[in-house]
């Protein structure tokens, strides 16, 4: 009977505040669809989505021929971690706050003494750089410029293929100025050896022909004079073998390094939004009436009750 009494007691004390709670209601959902057509900004999304290209595609060994093996078009799960950490990086964030003046777009006072950090954290929830379910990277922004949110997305999309590009230019170079070095030394050692050749022949008389079968025939009176000739003759002709390989892989370096080609595969660039993203304004309105009708139903029954116990006191 108490509980009886109880749900009549709070169906005949909502019905009593009906037309308050309604007018509440009523109110409070208008209010929240004027607040969120001239208060609340608009904000679009735009994104774009890609994939790592294979880097080693272009080395010299793939490109002529010297690894057999299959090479995957796309990068793996490093290639992926690498791009996501350079998307996240403060270079990356902090280059695109100081081209395209984030502060001022996001109304920070610049003469603050923690301004980019503020600015970096405003920027940082409102990007992300993530990997989806079919191992592609997907990196998005939300602005209230529909322009300005695909133009930061293509930038910061050029800047991470321009820094992870470079990672691989700088090995490529190490290892080009490593063989350049060294073939400078070969032709330093073939030059000498060619000296010592010429010295040896006009000293001891040596005399050098061709046989019938191609073979080199070298004629001296003096023994050890021939062998000595013999020797750095075969020197000279292993480091210039060697100075000829070199170079041809130098070459074949200087091709390889020819390629500008991009290290993302981009499947999608970012394109201004026509339409917003948020706020969902019918959204607001239905959670804010919501919210505002339980609460009104809520302080009516706590209103009633408190007025009871007063009375009983």
């Amino acid at each position: 009977m108490d509980k009886d009494f109880n749900l009549l007691a709070a169906v005949r004390t909502l019905i009593k505040w009906k037309k308050h709670i309604l007018i509440l209601t009523v109110v409070s959902g208008l209010s929240a669809g004027l607040f969120s057509v001239f208060v609340m900004d608009e904000w679009y999304y735009s994104y774009a989505t890609f994939y790592p290209n294979n880097m080693s595609l272009s080395d010299r060994g793939v490109l002529f021929g010297e690894i057999a093996t299959y090479i995957e078009y796309f990068g793996g799960k490093a290639d992926v971690n690498r791009i996501l950490t350079i998307a996240n990086s403060n270079p990356v964030i902090d280059f695109v706050i100081d081209s395209f003046h984030i502060a001022e777009h996001y109304e920070v006072d610049r003469s603050k003494k923690y301004w980019r950090t503020v600015v970096r954290k405003k920027f940082e929830k409102n990007y992300e750089a993530i990997k989806t379910e079919r191992d592609a990277i997907q990196i998005s922004l939300y602005d209230t410029d529909p322009k300005l949110a695909a133009d930061i997305i293509n930038t910061i999309l050029k800047r991470v293929d321009d820094i992870n590009r470079q990672h691989s230019i700088d090995a490529k170079k190490k290892q080009y100025d490593a063989i350049k070095l060294q073939t400078k030394k070969l032709q330093g050692d073939v030059t000498m050896y060619s000296d010592s050749i010429a010295r040896v022949g006009e000293r001891y008389n040596i005399k050098v022909s061709s046989g019938a079968d191609g073979t080199v025939i070298i004629d001296g009176k003096d023994f050890k004079a021939v062998q000595l000739y013999k020797q750095i003759l075969s020197k000279q002709g292993n480091a210039t073998r060697e100075l000829n390989n070199l170079n041809n892989i130098i070459g074949q370096i200087e091709v390889a390094n020819l390629g500008s080609e991009s290290s993302l595969y981009v499947l999608e660039s970012a394109v201004p939004a026509d339409r917003r993203e948020k706020p969902i304004r019918s959204l607001v309105v239905l959670v804010t009436v919501i919210i505002t009708l339980f609460v009104a139903l809520i302080s009516a029954l706590l209103f009633e009750q408190i007025t009871e116990i007063r009375k009983q006191l």
